[in-house]
């Protein structure tokens, strides 16, 4: 792990870290996108008619 770290801390890699954590948080956010409006109505009309406690 430490070689890791100081492969991207150094200053000529600083952009190679963004782009994979951009690239990362972009793989991850699409997929909860699609598994969120790929999910059928069915599966939230339980959910949404629950009442909520006050």
């Amino acid at each position: 792990m430490n070689y890791f770290k100081n492969f991207f801390i150094k200053e000529k890699n600083i952009g190679i870290f963004q782009s994979i954590v951009l690239i990362i948080f972009f793989i991850i956010f699409s997929l909860i996108l699609f598994i969120t409006l790929y999910k059928p109505k069915k599966y939230y009309d339980k959910n949404s008619s629950i009442p909520i406690d006050e």
